[in-house]
C-alpha cells in the first residue's frame, strides 16, 4: 500500500504542530531558561515535623 505526498505532508505537519506544542509546554513548566539535555534545577525538600530533612531510618 503506497503512501501518497499528500498523506506523507499532512503527516509530516501534524507531527511538526505536535513538537511545537510539546515544546511551549515544556517552557511553561521549566521556565525559558531551560535548555533540552539540561538537567533542572533540584526542588529543596521541605523539612520534616522534627525540622530535619528525612535521612531515613536511625539507627
Amino acid at each position: 500500500m503506497a503512501t501518497s505526498r499528500e498523506t506523507f505532508t499532512q503527516v509530516k505537519d501534524i507531527l511538526r504542530k505536535l513538537d511545537r506544542s510539546i515544546d511551549a509546554a515544556r517552557e511553561r513548566r521549566t521556565g525559558p531558561d531551560h535548555r533540552p539535555g539540561m538537567a533542572a534545577p533540584a526542588r529543596p525538600q521541605p523539612p520534616q515535623s522534627n525540622g530535619r530533612a528525612d535521612h531515613g531510618p536511625t539507627p
